[in-house]
């Protein structure tokens, strides 16, 4: 772990702009946070919009955590730069990027994005941050996707003058290798059956940082950031914070069902049950009917989220401190869905969390 931790806290756009913005105040206010994350998907409030509001009145660094390359890459990198050049003096904004899942089948007729696709975004946006030319015809998936035209060039003519980092969310082999080899940094998710708490004690987290390391060997760019995201639902109902956490469950739950089955399986989780859970988003019913259909066990079990009142989240992060010290990680996020009751929980997160958490990091650093 860097001797100087960073904390990042996560938003989800499942609120207006205007509570959003309170949310996020309210956070600020009462932890000094480095950096203010937001998810992005579609029906929900635009993601971009959302962090440049914050970008005009919070005094933080900013991300998205993460969007996805199904939105244009040249679109992003310009309202990424624009965005960036609102922040306040030595702030910036990254520029996180994931393949989906789930919550996007809803409306995009894809399971995920293809990994050339990925790496082809994470090289566009990385060419066109640096203020770039880019010849358009060294992407052909994109090309395809959005129509460039490959007989020319892109830059970004009137770019930040501060960096803009394009962190890949990675787990699977291939996205954690391709983020040690070309990205600026790499977001490994508790909500992932490979970086869970689960994945903690069955040595696929371990898997996870082999991968990195193998990847780190064909790396030319010798700055690499590693941020750790720690799901957590908490409320002083700790009942209602584990009935509050199956909602991102189930999104985890579907999303990795296709593509990571065994590991699921090695978690311990009913694969027909789990098939359930997915079929609530395929067929468009939602992501309340998903969480309905997870169950107490299912939640444990998947170790996606860390749900409870502050004494039992508290007890669950404890069992996880080893790993964040032993992979050194540079920034730890507390992610979304954080509670029921968001000012509650960005209270209790606040006051009795975040303060024996970084005790108990600080204890181990020095022994």
């Amino acid at each position: 772990m860097a001797n100087n931790l960073e904390v990042g806290i996560q938003f989800w756009p499942w609120y207006d702009l205007p509570t959003l913005m309170e949310h996020a105040r309210m956070a600020v206010g009462r932890f000094q946070y480095d950096q203010v994350w937001m998810c992005d998907e579609f029906q929900y409030e635009d993601t971009l919009t959302v962090l440049t509001a914050m970008a005009k009145s919070l005094d933080v660094s900013l991300g998205t955590m993460v969007t996805f390359p199904w939105r244009n890459p040249l679109e992003l990198a310009q309202r990424f730069s624009t965005i960036a050049k609102i922040l306040a003096p030595g702030r910036h904004i990254a520029a996180g990027i994931g393949a989906g899942g789930a919550v996007q089948e809803l409306v995009i007729a894809e399971k995920t994005n293809p990994i050339s696709v990925v790496e082809e975004t994470v090289r566009l946006l990385t060419g066109l941050f640096k203020s770039e030319s880019v010849p358009l015809a060294d992407f052909p998936e994109l090309a395809r996707r959005f129509r460039y035209n490959e007989a020319t060039s892109a830059r970004l003519y009137f770019p930040s003058k501060s960096p803009v980092p394009v962190v890949l969310a990675a787990g699977g082999i291939k996205t954690t290798r391709l983020a040690a080899r070309i990205a600026d940094g790499v977001i490994l998710t508790q909500i992932h059956p490979r970086t869970s708490t689960t994945a903690m004690t069955t040595g696929l987290f371990d898997g996870a940082f082999a991968d990195l390391e193998a990847g780190k060997k064909e790396r030319l760019e010798p700055s690499f950031k590693t941020i750790y995201n720690l799901h957590l639902s908490v409320s002083a109902d700790g009942n209602r914070a584990r009935q509050w956490a199956k909602r991102n469950t189930s999104y985890g739950l579907a999303s990795y069902l296709a593509m990571y089955p065994k590991w699921l399986e090695m978690a311990g989780l009913d694969m027909e049950r789990t098939a359930h859970v997915r079929e609530a988003y395929l067929q468009g019913l939602g992501v309340e009917e998903a969480a309905a259909r997870v169950t107490d066990e299912m939640l444990e079990q998947a170790g996606f989220i860390i749900a409870g009142t502050p004494d039992e989240c508290l007890r669950k992060i404890e069992a996880v401190l080893s790993y964040l010290l032993r992979y050194r990680f540079d920034q730890l996020v507390v992610g979304v869905p954080l509670g029921p009751d968001v000012p509650e929980a960005v209270g209790l997160i606040a006051s009795e969390i975040l303060p024996q958490l970084l005790r108990w990091l600080e204890k181990g650093r020095s022994q």
